[in-house]
């Protein structure tokens, strides 16, 4: 069973150093939680990473270093691999956005994370965006901001 799901930005800065990284790191330690990892994350992981190497905000050296990273996350069972179709996610996310959308102005991506962790009946939703974590509470989810959170 999955207890927690962890938005990108959030599984992402323990593939790469930026603001809370560590705050992220202790929170997953204490718990001793594996991040589930779909096909959803893992797009929107490697998008990022290149993305933030095309504006030059990391090195190709950091690039490789983030992506060999993930790929021992996942080899170690830290990062846990997950399938789900995103033909399925997708019809959960639609389920979702007369409901969801319109009163919390949540973006697709952000309710696609938030539809995953519906189908993989996670009790606790792990983000720092509010229009997010509000789109988690109104379907059920305990959500946790992890920019207000104790680790």
């Amino acid at each position: 069973m999955i207890s927690h799901y962890f938005d990108t930005g959030v599984a992402i800065k323990l593939v790469i150093e930026e603001p809370l990284s560590a705050k992220v790191l202790a929170f997953v330690e204490k718990r001793t939680l594996p991040i589930p990892f779909s096909m959803l994350l893992e797009l929107e992981t490697e998008n990022t990473l290149h993305a933030l190497h095309f504006r030059k905000e990391i090195t190709t050296r950091q690039l490789a270093g983030a992506r060999n990273l993930m790929s021992l996350m996942l080899r170690s069972g830290r990062f846990l691999s997950i399938a789900i179709s995103m033909d399925r996610i997708a019809q959960e996310t639609l389920s979702l956005v007369p409901l969801v959308t319109v009163k919390t102005g949540c973006r697709t991506l952000d309710l696609m994370h938030v539809a995953t962790a519906k189908i993989l009946k996670a009790t606790h939703f792990v983000s720092t965006d509010r229009r997010q974590l509000a789109a988690a509470r109104l379907c059920g989810l305990q959500a946790t901001n992890l920019e207000e959170a104790k680790s």
